[in-house]
């Protein structure tokens, strides 16, 4: 296989020519090609089918079709495909609505080629992994006493990824958050042995769900996760009372062996 066939393949989809134009020259590299582009969404499905893009970042602001709406007709068609959201609105209820419908991730404007890459590795990286997994495992490698989870992520492929590993450690999970207010209500309900939480969460963000869920429940082993491995972080979610602190991006064996450390305590 040829370094260029190894690049992931991306699609453009913004009606405005100078957003496509600073996307394409950022992304073009070793690890990334620009696929396609589209100025609105009018052929979006058509468009996938023919590029068989690997990841999608998608306007939600956009002439003839609102982005949401394409975003629900993706997630439709092509229900493991990553979208990541453009956006320049700090709305925190767009950004709700997008993680109900599926999204993977959001670049905001104005955005730096360290940000857009940081968001597509962590998607790539997490789909990556799912492959794998699929591939290596097919039914769960031991009986973890019937332990329940709940997991809690604004990135669908993340998501994903956290389910798939603790299904096969023989983990039932038992609900699964888009954001933290959601995560707070699962955890409420199904008082799970161990909740896996994002720290930067919509609506309310990890470290303020750990503080709800810990003045309720004080069984459910919290564990946060975030790509930010900051000491100061670290301290504020221990002082708010989590069981554990696991760094993204998520290796398989490394996680159960996090999970199961954290399950024994």
């Amino acid at each position: 296989m040829t370094q260029l066939s190894k690049r992931i393949r991306v699609l453009i989809v913004d009606d405005c020519v100078c957003i496509r134009t600073t996307l394409r020259a950022m992304l073009n590299s070793d690890e990334y090609v620009v696929a396609g582009e589209l100025s609105n969404g009018e052929n979006i499905l058509a468009t996938i089918a023919m590029l068989d893009p690997d990841i999608i970042c998608l306007d939600h602001l956009l002439p003839n079709k609102d982005g949401m709406l394409l975003l629900g007709e993706i997630r439709t068609a092509y229900p493991n495909l990553p979208v990541v959201m453009i956006t320049g609105s700090d709305d925190t209820t767009l950004q709700h609505v997008a993680t109900m419908l599926g999204i993977d991730g959001f670049i905001n404007k104005p955005f730096s080629q360290k940000k857009i890459f940081d968001v597509l590795q962590e998607i790539t990286h997490a789909k990556k992994q799912l492959m794998i997994l699929s591939r290596k495992y097919s039914f769960p490698e031991d009986n973890t006493c019937h332990t329940k989870a709940v997991v809690a992520d604004d990135s669908r492929t993340v998501r994903r990824l956290l389910i798939t590993i603790l299904t096969q450690m023989g983990i039932e999970v038992v609900g699964e958050a888009y954001d933290g207010m959601q995560a707070t209500e699962l955890v409420a309900e199904h008082k799970p042995d161990i909740a896996c939480l994002d720290f930067d969460l919509p609506t309310m963000n990890g470290i303020e769900a750990l503080k709800i869920i810990r003045s309720k429940n004080d069984t459910t082993k919290v564990v946060m996760t975030t790509t930010l491995a900051s000491r100061e972080l670290l301290k504020l979610a221990m002082s708010a009372g989590a069981a554990g602190f696991i760094i993204k991006p998520f290796y398989p064996n490394t996680l159960k062996q996090n999970i199961s450390r954290i399950l024994a305590s």
